[in-house]
């Protein structure tokens, strides 16, 4: 091993232990007893025998003792947080994408200040989004284990910046759910605004008195397996259903099926997915927007950008989910999404 290899995983390991606020809370136990132990040793040179009692000398080994321990554990607690989290790397999480891989656990993460706004803490929320909305985002839970909750949340279209809390709802699914690609998303529209129940709130229909969609759309939007959400099932839709999806999120926010659908951020990409970039993708002209050729092209294209999988559920009513598990993060710089198990209590 080189010096530069060396002077790499030193720099690894101390970034691995300034993120973690225990972990440099061992590392500064540990120097500060080492110092005491540099001291002590010191003293104990410089002085007479005599004037160096047995006390001090116990004092001496316990500093260099629990110095030299708790110096190594500070280390060795983040690189174990590191090691037993295991994490999907964005390869596969795009992997993932292009094959509309099954989802087996979800997630809703929602970013707070406590200050001001108490009612998005874990005790006070009673559906996943909004009371309103009829449709919420959600992500793949498995593929945002072990990512610092600040990132997970960078990650799935939310800003990092100044977060102060996190509540989180990671629950197994067991009801609908739409990948929110471009025929996702249409067909949520669609079902939206085919609800009796609401039609007196919709004043501005997207596919009212409009032949938006051909018989064949029709048909192939009807279908909601898993597999019909493959890009190459319907590759030859995509352009139009892109088209319109870009329409409804970036053009006119004055249709009525906003309101019951989460926020479309400008990070979202047609393909089912959100982007770590600061680019408002709406700024782009509908060409652009739209660009598709195929998954080897979109890889080298994004995948510096690549974030999350999206997701469009219903919006559910939280203790009416089964095994969900809700956990309150409050150091979301700090702490790690872990793969739940018995240390979290489900709600």
């Amino acid at each position: 091993m080189n010096i530069k290899e060396i002077a790499d995983s030193l720099s690894t390991v101390f970034k691995l232990v300034s993120d973690s606020s225990f972990s440099s809370f061992l590392s500064v136990v540990g120097l500060t007893l080492l110092a005491v132990a540099v001291f002590l040793t010191y003293k104990a040179v410089t002085s007479k025998p005599d004037q160096f009692p047995f006390s001090m000398k116990i004092i001496l080994y316990l500093s260099l003792i629990g110095g030299m321990v708790f110096s190594a554990a500070g280390p060795s607690v983040a690189l174990l947080n590191v090691v037993s989290v295991p994490r999907m790397s964005a390869d596969q999480a795009f992997k993932n994408l292009e094959d509309n891989a099954e989802v087996k656990r979800v997630v809703r993460l929602i970013a707070y200040d406590p200050a001001e706004e108490p009612g998005l803490a874990l005790d006070r929320l009673t559906k996943l989004g909004p009371s309103d909305q009829l449709y919420s985002f959600v992500a793949s839970y498995d593929e945002l284990v072990g990512y610092k909750v600040a990132d997970a949340l960078a990650k799935v279209g939310q800003s990092k910046k100044n977060i102060k809390r996190v509540s989180a709802i990671i629950f197994p699914l067991n009801t609908g759910l739409f990948p929110a690609n471009s025929r996702g998303l249409i067909q949520v529209i669609k079902e939206i605004e085919d609800r009796r129940e609401i039609q007196t709130q919709l004043t501005r229909k997207f596919f009212d008195g409009t032949n938006a969609l051909d018989p064949n759309e029709q048909q192939d939007l009807a279908n909601t397996s898993i597999p019909s959400y493959r890009l190459d099932r319907y590759a030859d839709k995509y352009p139009h259903y892109c088209s319109l999806t870009y329409k409804f999120a970036c053009k006119n926010s004055a249709y009525s099926a906003h309101a019951f659908v989460g926020n479309i951020s400008n990070d979202w990409n047609p393909l089912g997915f959100s982007q770590q970039t600061n680019e408002d993708r709406c700024g782009l002209s509908p060409t652009k927007y739209c660009e598709y050729t195929n998954w080897d092209a979109a890889r080298q294209e994004y995948r510096n950008k690549f974030g999350a999988r999206a997701f469009l559920i219903r919006n559910l009513e939280i203790n009416k989910i089964p095994g969900r598990v809700m956990i309150d993060f409050d150091r979301p710089y700090d702490q790690t999404l872990p793969n739940v198990g018995s240390e979290y209590t489900q709600r």
